[in-house]
Order: structure tokens, then C-alpha cells, then sequence
């Protein structure tokens, strides 16, 4: 027979015979609620020792043996942490020394020039300025193209920043070249760039800092993308050159997160109506988020990814520890602490000639300090009927510009010639001027419109208000005729 036969004497575990016997259903009693609260119900108490129960004393010998693994147990944590932190400090040594030297390479090896023409800040903790550069230096490339230039004061005690945005065509006295666009001072290397700037704007410059457009492309990929509030719509593939196929080269407006791509795209375009004035408030606004975003806690964690994409588009004075104690003390700045302005002329081709009292009004704040934010006039008592339009349709809808024009007409306005602008790119509807900012400003109210703007003799018309009506016009030309007053 076999061992596992029923005649068995084994049995089963007990022993006694066994007998198969049919399975039963199972009954499961319902879950009740308890009467308690979970919270207020006492804990369960353990069968073994441990809760609820006294640990016997241990007797000498445990005692010293639970001693002896404890001692050895600490020397191991002590032993793995020293190494751990022999291992991250050489880390951080060798990590920062590499991110330095390819920082200040430029500064050391190819143009040392740079320091000479700088000016040492007389103590550390005074407040100091530095050139900023965005440059367009391409693979092969002996000389890069200026294409931004923003003169900035750092004041680390009260964490404040300015930033002055110098348009790349302002007209400028260059060292050894006479005048010319301030841009065209980038052939002269970085010490003739410093030494323009210094001489237009009156200032001495501590320190200086060129970043190379792929390295602001990583920087903000190395974040994952920057929030941006985009003002109006884009589309231009010259500004999106660095992107495959130009895939880039088209932005929505509105709120939204942009990549290294499109964030580029958006710094870089200058297909607008005011091109360089736009594109230097875009510079500005991307600045302010990219600051703020990147000091916050959650990208603490990419940050070495961010320094290791900065350092290797970055050529600076500055060594690594300087600018880490810059940012750590500008750390937790208030939103109101950095100010943006722009030096604003007027254009006559080639050049943009500065306004001379905005330039000294902008020294002065650069040198001690000052608000230099611009700040929008309020609009004095204005006689619609003192005041000259043109209407020109920029949107390509039929009837806007006579729409504007009627409106303006009823409410006493002496509306002139009506006709189309010369593309209908407009977006938004802007009213322009030359001298006469209250009047804009009285005809933009209402009208019902925000975009103010002065020509800088980038328009050509002979009354005190130029109004380009937008594809945004439909809309707004609906809530317009709610308040048109009746004859």
C-alpha cells in the first residue's frame, strides 16, 4: 500500500484515522460599528513582552553586551558618514573648481584685459554693479554678437537689483573707434564693450558677465521650464534660428510654462512694432520669473544641473564662491526689490539717439540708488477737441478702423484720415505718440484700450495721436458701443 493510503495507520498529524469530509460555506459575520470612537478605543495589548509590560532588567553580562553593540554600531554610522562626507566634500571641491575655471577661462586665458579695465568694489559688502551680456556666439565663431545689454546695481544688505536694458542700437562714443552702434563695440572684445557702457552711462562697472544664448536655453531646460505671462503673440522664425525647423518660432499669448526653446523664442524676437523696446520688456519680465522661480525651495534639487549648463555658456571675473554669496544673501528678496527700466531715444536711422534726461535720471540711480521703475502719467484735463487722431486698421477686419474712428468722432475727437497700416500683424490695439502722452492717454481710455506707446520715430504721422486698432478690437469694440453716448 501506499503511504499515503487511506488504511494507513499513521492517521494524519494526530494520528487518528482519517475521514474526508465534505467542505462547508463559511460564514462571515457582519462588520458593526464600534460604539467607540477608533480614537478612544484603548490599544490592544501585546501577549509577548513589549507593550504595555515592564522589559525584564538585563543582568550584567547583557548589559554589557547590548554596550559593546551599540559602541560598535555608532563607530559604523561614524565611520560610514565621515566617509560619505570625505566623498561629498571632494565631490563639491572638485565639482566647484571645474564650474569656476570654465567660467573665468575667458577672463585668465584670452582676454585678461578684462580685469584691468573693471573696477575693484572698495569693500565687499557695498553695493556693486555689473554688466550683463547676452551674446549669439555660434560654433567656429571668433567673435560673438552682442544682442542684449543690461547695466545692473546689486545691493546685497537691502536685497535690491536694477537693471537698465541698453538697446543694441543706442548711439555711443566707442574707445578707439568713434561713434557708432553700442553693439558694434563687441569687435573690440569684452574690455571695449565694458569701457563703451562705462563712458554712456557714467558709471563704473565692478563686474561683468556674458551669457551665450545655449546656455540660457539649458539653464531654464535644467529648471524644467519657467512660467511666463507671454503679453502678445509671436511668430518669427528669425528669432527661433536656434530651434529644428523653426518649430519654435510660434508662441501664444497668455499664461503659460515655456521650455529652453520657446523661452528662447520669446527673449530673442523683436518682430514688433517698437522690435527692440519689446523685446527688452520680454528680457526684463523672463529675468524677474526666472529669479524668482528658481529660488524656490521645490528646484533646490536641480540646481547643480542649472550651474553645471550656466558654466558652460558663462564667461565672468566672478569666481563660483562670490556668486553663491550673492545669491544667498539676495535670498528671499521681495517681489518689489528689483526694478526694471529701459534707456529710451528716439530712431534715426541707424541709430537710436538716448534721451538725454532719462540717461542722466538712470546714472544717477545706477550710481546712489533710487527708484527707476517707469511709472505710468496719469492723464491732466484733455479737450477732445484739441486733439488730432489718425486711425489705421492693423488687424485686416473689415470696419474696425471706421469703428474706432466713429467712436472717437461722437465723443468730440478731431478724427483725420482712416485707412489700413502697412501689415495686419497687430494683436493688439495700441495708441501712439510723439509728444503728446496725456492726449494718448485720454484716447486710450476712451477707447477702452492699455497700449500706450511712444514712437521713438519708428511712426510716421502728422497728428498728436496715432491709433493702430488691433485683432483684439471686435471684442472690445462691443463693450465700447455699450457706452457710446446717444446724440
Amino acid at each position: 500500500m501506499g503511504k499515503h493510503s487511506a488504511s494507513s495507520s499513521g492517521g494524519g498529524l494526530g494520528g487518528a484515522p482519517w475521514s474526508p469530509r465534505r467542505a462547508r460555506r463559511a460564514r462571515v459575520e457582519p462588520v458593526r460599528p464600534s460604539p467607540e470612537p477608533i480614537d478612544e478605543r484603548p490599544l490592544p495589548r501585546s501577549r509577548r513582552v513589549g507593550l504595555g509590560e515592564a522589559l525584564p532588567k538585563p543582568t550584567g553580562f547583557l548589559r554589557e553586551r547590548r554596550g559593546q553593540i551599540l559602541k560598535q554600531l555608532f563607530l559604523g554610522v561614524l565611520a560610514a558618514a565621515m566617509v560619505l562626507a570625505a566623498a561629498g566634500a571632494a565631490y563639491a571641491f572638485f565639482f566647484v573648481r571645474g564650474v569656476e575655471r570654465e567660467m573665468t577661462r575667458e577672463v585668465r586665458e584670452i582676454d585678461p584685459k578684462i580685469t584691468e579695465v573693471l573696477t575693484k568694489p572698495k569693500e565687499p559688502e557695498e553695493p556693486f554693479t555689473i554688466l550683463l551680456l547676452g551674446v549669439d556666439k555660434r560654433f567656429g565663431e571668433t567673435v560673438a554678437r552682442t544682442d542684449t545689454i543690461i547695466l545692473a546695481r546689486v545691493d546685497t544688505t537691502q536685497k535690491r537689483i536694477w537693471l537698465v536694458s541698453i538697446p543694441r542700437d543706442t548711439r555711443a562714443e566707442i574707445p578707439g573707434k568713434g561713434v557708432d552702434k553700442i553693439n558694434v563695440a563687441a569687435y573690440g572684445g569684452y574690455p571695449a564693450v565694458i569701457e563703451t557702457v562705462e563712458r554712456l552711462m557714467d558709471v563704473e562697472i565692478n563686474h561683468f558677465m556674458a551669457v551665450n544664448f545655449r546656455g540660457f536655453q539649458g539653464v531654464v531646460d535644467a529648471l524644467g521650464g519657467i512660467w511666463i505671462d507671454v503679453d502678445t503673440e509671436i511668430d518669427d522664425w528669425k528669432a527661433a534660428s536656434h530651434s529644428p525647423g523653426h518649430r519654435a518660432k510660434h508662441i501664444e499669448p497668455g499664461y503659460q510654462k515655456l521650455d529652453g526653446e520657446y523661452a528662447l523664442t520669446f527673449v530673442r524676437s523683436r518682430d514688433f512694432p517698437d522690435a527692440d523696446f519689446a523685446r527688452m520688456r520680454h528680457q526684463q519680465a523672463f529675468f524677474k520669473a526666472l529669479v524668482k522661480q528658481s529660488a524656490r525651495l521645490g528646484n533646490v534639487p536641480k540646481l547643480p544641473g542649472m550651474v553645471k549648463q550656466f558654466s558652460k555658456n558663462v564667461s565672468t571675473d566672478m569666481t563660483f564662491s562670490q556668486i553663491l554669496s550673492v545669491a544667498s544673501s539676495l535670498f528671499g528678496m521681495p517681489d518689489g526689490n528689483m526694478q526694471t527700466a529701459t534707456l529710451s531715444g528716439e530712431w534715426r536711422s541707424p541709430y537710436v539717439y538716448p534721451d538725454e534726461e532719462k540717461l542722466a535720471a538712470l546714472s544717477k540711480a545706477i550710481n546712489e540708488g533710487g527708484d527707476i521703475e517707469e511709472k505710468p502719467v496719469a492723464p491732466k484735463d484733455i479737450e477732445p477737441a484739441e486733439v488730432t487722431v489718425i486711425i489705421r486698421n492693423g488687424s485686416g477686419y473689415a470696419g474696425v478702423a471706421a469703428d474706432a474712428g466713429g467712436r472717437l468722432e461722437s465723443l468730440g475727437y478731431k478724427v483725420g484720415d482712416v485707412g489700413n497700416a502697412g501689415q495686419f500683424v497687430y494683436d493688439s490695439t495700441m495708441v501712439i505718440y510723439k509728444t503728446h502722452e496725456g492726449a494718448a492717454r485720454a484716447v486710450a481710455a476712451d477707447l477702452g484700450v492699455s497700449k500706450v506707446v511712444e514712437s521713438r520715430g519708428m511712426y510716421d504721422f502728422g497728428s498728436d495721436v496715432l491709433v493702430v486698432v488691433g485683432r483684439d478690437w471686435q471684442r472690445q469694440a462691443v463693450m465700447n458701443r455699450l457706452t457710446v453716448p446717444e446724440d
